[in-house]
């Protein structure tokens, strides 16, 4: 199956949630959720298409969340990332492939293990980060075809996400694993050890953007920001949320979701709606 990746016409709301990403005094929003979220990402293409995976399927906003589509195709969706290659979604059934627009999935491929977390250190790569259900992470240097396990020293099995980040492309990408309990985890070396953060404690979503990359937020008993490569963390939000997202080309725009609502920062997560 060929697929084309979408480039949408830009409606007029996502021009004006676009235009309040960038404004001095735009506000955080909430807006409602299809279903309680499991993965927020959001993809590069013209419109910033905003997707969701439940568990049981996968949704994508064009308007920044504020209506919502199924993406159709083979169910059990648990993470999205983006590559050069289109969306990749990745769950018990293993991996599916998407335009960014979110038109369809294709049917499932198998992978090594079942995924629950996926991620892309630039979306101009093939490279993929995935977490298996036994907290194991693995690379994919092509888009998804083939998989191989991270030597990953030092990092506790109790591993539930991931995401990475690719600044000078002639160094390895910087990868962060949220661990639960267990707290948060670094490797600077392209996943071969990786190092404990003092804090947060307790860490269940990681999120980056390429566009500024000394941005970490994190989600654990709160939502945690760093802006300053992960050396410090500070409390930002005093909720804990089930997933976590920036804008890879609008380092301004960070999203996380409780239950079925959609939190939008527009400060790069400093701020967010009043719970």
């Amino acid at each position: 199956m060929q697929l084309r990746l979408e480039w949408t016409a830009l409606p007029a709301a996502v021009l004006a949630l676009s235009l309040a990403g960038c404004s001095d005094g735009a506000q955080p929003t909430v807006v409602a959720l299809p279903a309680a979220a499991r993965a927020l990402a959001v993809a590069p293409d013209f419109a910033g298409t905003l997707w969701e995976t439940t568990g049981r399927r996968a949704w994508r906003s064009h308007d920044g969340g504020l209506s919502w589509k199924r993406v159709h195709g083979p169910g059990g969706g648990l993470a999205v990332a983006f590559s050069e290659q289109g969306g990749e979604v990745v769950g018990p059934h293993g991996e599916q492939r998407a335009d960014y627009g979110g038109i369809g999935l294709t049917p499932a491929r198998q992978t090594p293990q079942p995924f629950v977390s996926l991620t892309t250190p630039y979306h101009r790569t093939d490279r993929l980060y995935a977490l298996d259900v036994f907290g194991h992470p693995w690379v994919s240097v092509d888009a998804g075809r083939h998989w191989l396990p991270l030597r990953a020293a030092r990092l506790p099995n109790t591993a539930v996400a991931i995401s990475a980040v690719r600044g000078d492309v002639t160094k390895p990408d910087v990868i962060y694993v949220a661990c639960g309990t267990g707290g948060l985890w670094r490797s600077l070396d392209d996943g071969a050890t990786f190092t404990h953060m003092p804090e947060p404690a307790v860490a269940y979503a990681v999120a980056m953007t390429t566009d500024e990359q000394s941005q970490v937020l994190v989600a654990g008993d709160k939502v945690y920001l760093s802006k300053d490569y992960g050396r410090t963390f500070l409390p930002v939000l005093d909720r804990r949320v089930d997933a976590v997202a920036y804008d890879p080309r609008n380092d301004r725009l960070a999203y996380a979701a409780v239950g079925r609502e959609l939190l939008r920062s527009v400060d790069g997560g400093e701020t967010w709606p009043a719970g």
